[in-house]
């Protein structure tokens, strides 16, 4: 291959890349502009009113459902945290998905639970159902299926009109399902609701609860703390006013109990059975004629531990990608027919460009721009400055999410912490970013070899 061959190659990879930019910059616009246009018309005494007013017989009855795998350092602070919630009529299930830790045996000694004798397993994978009457709480205990089939068994247990699906690492602020079951009663369309996820490395908790908010200690977890902000302030936020949010996180989200059975519950064979739940309820939905309103309310918080070592974190987002890839080889037909809606071309569509398209394009950016520089095509001064433009808007867009935490959620009391969160958006920029989009690549090389699994990673327990 010739140097001009080249330099033609790598000056058309540079050219869809800057394409790919301008696309991607005025898409994050729209999706700052309606999300920070949503938070403004909010008002916390509007809100604060129908927290008091929803306290009353009529409302859906909940049953949280917990699935765990090799939890025993944090599932119990966790169940305690479910157990407390201040809502009316629900139940906790905590499915443990074939542990080989001794997260039952934990669970049997702290919560007085007995085997329940008459129970007739709904759920083929189901060996024994424990409950306490003391503490309102069941356990499942069923072999190894994965979060999906854990769900499921979950659900074929579950009486309620709603239920909730969290991480059982996760801890549920009290007024979680009080603020996160609004939107159903608002509009009977509803099938499922989406919360804050927020990362609580840090965070200091007692009795089940996160007494404040905290930031992580160490540069990793800091770096996820400005991600989760600018995914769920901004992106999930924004997806949910333009009637397009195409993923309620597995971490929080709650759902109408019959029309998740009737779409056929969880899927067992992807490792991103959130995300595909979503995009299948509005396919059902269009298809059906039967509008499926995916939403998402800022105020209900669920907080989590992140990952603390880069090992745990590919691992974890090599799985996101692979779920993403799973769910658009699945419904990828939405983007292009019409009675989809936004949440069709809009919401799958933007997943296809940011989490297929996006990473692949960047990463071959740098290469293109790299190449160039040394052929002498363009300056390195001009290579410096490309990627300036491209950190810069990251840092922006980070920079959004900061100042609307600060202006509008004020969860953090200590002052410094929007100076801190800024030096960790600055900072993700230079290395950080480049092996997230890596790890997305190799997401990707997973997908293709069709690679199977969930992966392992270490969980440290909340500071108490």
């Amino acid at each position: 291959m010739t140097e001009t061959t080249i330099i033609f190659w790598a000056e058309t990879v540079a050219w869809a890349v800057l394409i790919s930019g301008v696309v991607h910059g005025l898409l994050y616009g729209l999706l700052l502009i309606v999300a920070a246009t949503g938070f403004f018309q909010r008002t916390s005494e509007r809100d604060s009113i129908r927290l008091v007013r929803q306290q009353d017989p009529d409302l859906p009855t909940v049953s949280i459902i917990a699935p765990a795998f090799n939890e025993v350092h944090t599932v119990v602070d966790s169940v305690r945290a479910l157990l407390r919630q201040n809502y009316r009529d629900y139940d906790v299930i905590v499915v443990n998905d074939g542990s080989t830790d001794a997260t039952l045996e934990t669970l049997l000694g702290a919560f007085e639970l007995s085997r329940r004798i008459d129970h007739t397993p709904a759920h083929p994978a189901i060996r024994a159902v424990y409950v306490s009457d003391v503490y309102g709480l069941t356990v499942i205990d069923k072999t190894n299926g994965g979060k999906g089939d854990a769900l499921n068994a979950g659900l074929s247990v579950a009486t309620s009109t709603l239920f909730c699906a969290i991480d059982v690492d996760s801890v549920l602020e009290p007024d979680a399902l009080l603020r996160a079951v609004q939107p159903f009663r608002d509009d009977a369309r509803t099938v499922a609701v989406a919360g804050t996820v927020r990362v609580g490395n840090g965070c200091p908790m007692r009795k089940g609860h996160v007494l404040h908010a905290e930031l992580p200690s160490t540069l990793l977890p800091l770096i996820q703390t400005v991600e989760y902000l600018r995914a769920f302030l901004i992106a999930r936020y924004a997806w949910s006013r333009l009637g397009a949010l195409m993923i309620v996180s597995g971490a929080f989200g709650l759902f109408d109990r019959e029309r998740v059975l009737a779409a056929g519950g969880y899927r067992t064979d992807t490792v991103g059975e959130d995300a595909e739940l979503i995009v299948r309820l509005h396919r059902i939905g269009a298809d059906e004629k039967q509008p499926a309103l995916i939403r998402f309310v800022p105020e209900p918080v669920c907080w989590t531990q992140v990952p603390t070592r880069l090992r745990d974190l590919g691992t974890q987002r090599r799985r996101w990608q692979r779920g993403a890839l799973e769910t658009i080889s699945l419904h990828g037909g939405m983007i292009v027919k019409a009675r989809y809606g936004n949440a069709g071309w809009l919401g799958l569509g933007s997943m296809a460009l940011i989490d297929v398209i996006g990473p692949a394009l960047e990463v071959a950016g740098y290469v293109a721009a790299f190449v160039l520089a040394v052929l002498g095509a363009i300056s390195w001064s001009i290579f410096f400055a490309l990627f300036a433009v491209v950190s810069s808007f990251g840092f922006l867009l980070s920079a959004a999410a900061i100042a609307l935490e600060e202006v509008e959620i004020r969860r953090f009391s200590d002052r410094s912490a929007s100076l801190q969160l800024l030096g960790a958006a600055f900072i993700e920029n230079f290395g950080y970013r480049q092996i997230s989009n890596f790890w997305r690549l190799h997401g990707c090389w997973d997908h293709i070899r069709r690679h199977r699994g969930w992966g392992q990673m270490t969980r440290a327990p909340f500071a108490t």
